[in-house]
């Protein structure tokens, strides 16, 4: 018998609870994997010690809050853990919901429309509140009537997060068929939306000491003539419009940095990155997350609102 196969007869003789806690130390993904490599292998994989690692230690606590917390009763440790992968569950009266990542395990939350602090949503002339909207996963949605100004924005506390993770923050929302000036024009600035973290020492009031960093993107919410849009914001372009006899140019400057919006697989939704931030650890504090225009320049309909969803960005994410 030569080396290697020495070490897998070894492997193989080693007891289950050892090669669960190898597996332990690894992540979801490497787990799942691993069931694939001999009979032993799965039974540790899918033991209640491996998945136990894989939850986050406060999940018995978040998933008192769901709507519907008697769903997950009983489910073994594996079954609740891909559960909250494909399926994340509604809290507090279905204005949030948490899942978690399939790849690492962290936290995933997102904040319905409901949760949102949106201006003039409260005046049914600027905005409506539409249910059972195919493909929500919240009951209700926010749907823009007719406003000249947009700002959405939405907090959570960065303890409800998982540590030493990168998080993006999305606007998943969708375009109505009767919608205008929402389109990415030249000559009217885009909106810019802001992330920022606040560190403190009580995790709700920052003091004067807190601890806060801010970054800021440009927004496109609706590209006006498909997908290859993105590429026309990243490059300088001139435009010369016809005015009687005479002509007048306008120049857009490339803008490398600007998010574009994509599909979120085949429910019908859209998502445009908001900003990135990090936990380092398990701080107090709060993300706020808000999309704002720079300025009031146009009237606008049709931006149906789900919510705003922070989860890990990985490094291959587009």
């Amino acid at each position: 018998m030569d080396c290697a196969a020495a070490a897998a007869a070894a492997i193989y003789r080693l007891p289950e609870e050892c090669v669960a806690h190898a597996i332990a130390m690894t992540t979801p993904g490497d787990a799942l994997s691993s069931s694939a490599v001999s009979p032993a292998f799965r039974a540790a994989a899918d033991s209640h010690a491996v998945w136990d690692r894989f939850l986050p230690p406060d999940h018995a606590a978040v998933l008192a809050r769901a709507d519907d917390a008697g769903d997950h009763l009983g489910r073994s440790k594996k079954e609740l853990f891909t559960r909250l992968c494909s399926r994340p569950v509604l809290l507090d009266g279905a204005t949030m919901s948490f899942g978690l990542d399939r790849r690492s395990g962290a936290k995933c939350w997102m904040l319905s429309a409901r949760a949102l602090s949106i201006v003039w949503v409260d005046d049914p002339s600027c905005w409506i509140w539409t249910a059972d909207l195919p493909g929500s996963r919240f009951p209700e949605v926010a749907e823009l009537v007719d406003v000249c100004w947009l700002e959405i924005t939405g907090k959570l506390q960065l303890s409800l997060l998982s540590p030493r993770t990168t998080y993006a923050a999305y606007l998943v929302y969708a375009i109505a068929d009767d919608s205008y000036g929402l389109e990415c024009n030249i000559g009217i600035l885009p909106p810019k939306a802001t992330v920022t973290v606040v560190i403190s020492g009580n995790g709700t009031k920052p003091t004067s000491t807190a601890a806060s960093t801010s970054t800021e993107n440009t927004i496109c919410l609706q590209h006006m003539q498909g997908e290859e849009e993105t590429a026309m914001h990243r490059r300088r372009q001139e435009y010369v419009r016809p005015r009687k006899n005479y002509g007048w140019k306008l120049v857009r400057e490339a803008d490398m940095d600007i998010r574009c919006p994509r599909r979120r697989g085949d429910d019908g939704w859209t998502e445009v990155e908001l900003g990135e931030f990090a936990v380092a650890g398990e701080e107090d504090g709060v993300v706020e997350v808000s999309l704002k225009e720079v300025e009031c320049r146009r009237w606008k309909r049709g931006l149906i609102v789900q919510g705003i969803e922070i989860r890990p960005k990985h490094t291959n994410s587009n």
